[in-house]
């Protein structure tokens, strides 16, 4: 069996979330993207997760960009929490669906038990102390039942989880690491002595001869690679090279550069390390491997859009089709 759901008012819109997202996250916003009479995407983002750094008009344009891009004409905003918490975020996502030339259906926020509208002003629909949410008086989970629907099961990574592969990131003890500093301060300091194009090349090629070689770089490797990478047109041709099928190397191979170099040099492979992991579906070390990018360098942007994308559960195909183009 199976079929539609019906959501014809804030209520429906309310008792359908389980549907739609799971357990809608609380503080957080779900993000329903329309296209024609239908739901298209839904987007979940957690205010209180590992994205809380931030800004609301960050965290809004992700999802109001990508509604655009599947050419959905309408958004439905449901935000969880009190309003001092949430309704900047929605100001943000109401703003950015204007800029972008997106309609915003409704804007609802849902505190203790009742829901609130933003774009209803009529006393008589919309009091000002809120309306009881009803679930029962709903016919979406009957209907749901129906038609043999189920409940989705939310994309959340477990607190243990993230503890867990935080460790997998962690520096390795010892002397080690700085003895990889000291080869890579040396490296790139004869480096600097090449053009840029010979640089590029030079450094495309012991990436790849890396990747496609398979094993565990030792030291002078280690340090060679790293050094590369800070190269940004090296970097995004490495980025660029991440598929589905050689995920699983690039994960390893850099996850390994990221434990064993120095913090000045650790952003791009850790930022390689969460496309790679993404890549896999593996959330819980994107999400670790972003944090670790950040760490190194709090402004490095391709940890900063990916720790967006992550933030509200964007699907990893849209994150490839922005992958460098060689």
């Amino acid at each position: 069996m199976g079929g539609r759901l019906e959501l014809r008012n804030p209520l429906d819109i309310i008792a359908g979330m389980p549907y739609l997202v799971g357990e809608p996250p609380d503080p957080g916003l779900v993000v329903i993207a329309a296209r024609g009479t239908g739901v298209h995407a839904a987007f979940c983002g957690a205010l209180d997760g590992e994205h809380r750094h931030l800004t609301p008009l960050q965290r809004a344009r992700p999802p109001v960009d990508l509604a655009v891009a599947e050419g959905c004409s309408g958004l439905l905003i449901v935000a969880y929490g009190p309003p001092g918490r949430v309704t900047p975020y929605v100001d943000a996502l109401m703003l950015a669906a204007r800029e972008r030339g997106v309609s915003v259906i409704d804007a609802l926020r849902v505190t203790g038990g009742r829901y609130w509208s933003y774009t209803c002003v009529s006393p008589s629909c919309c009091p000002p102390e809120g309306t009881v949410i009803d679930v029962d008086g709903s016919p979406v989970p009957a209907g749901a039942v129906l038609r043999g629907i189920a409940p989705a099961r939310p994309p959340r990574a477990a607190s243990a989880d993230l503890d867990r592969v935080r460790a997998l990131l962690a520096p390795v003890d010892g002397s080690e690491r700085a003895a990889v500093g000291a080869v890579a301060a040396a490296f790139e300091a004869r480096m600097r002595s090449l053009p840029d194009d010979a640089r590029v090349a030079r450094g495309t090629d012991e990436v790849r001869a890396a990747v496609g070689g398979g094993g565990t770089p030792g030291r002078e490797d280690t340090a060679r690679l790293g050094v590369h990478l800070g190269h940004l047109r090296v970097r995004d041709r490495a980025w660029a090279a991440i598929t589905a099928g050689t995920a699983p190397r690039h994960r390893d191979l850099w996850a390994h550069l990221v434990r064993h170099l120095p913090d000045r040099w650790r952003a791009a492979p850790a930022a390689l390390t969460a496309v790679a992991a993404w890549q896999q579906g593996d959330d819980v070390l994107a999400m670790a491997a972003v944090e670790t990018a950040l760490a190194a360098d709090p402004g490095y942007s391709m940890a900063v859009l990916l720790g967006r994308a992550l933030a509200w559960g964007l699907p990893v195909e849209r994150w490839r089709d922005r992958a460098p183009k060689d």
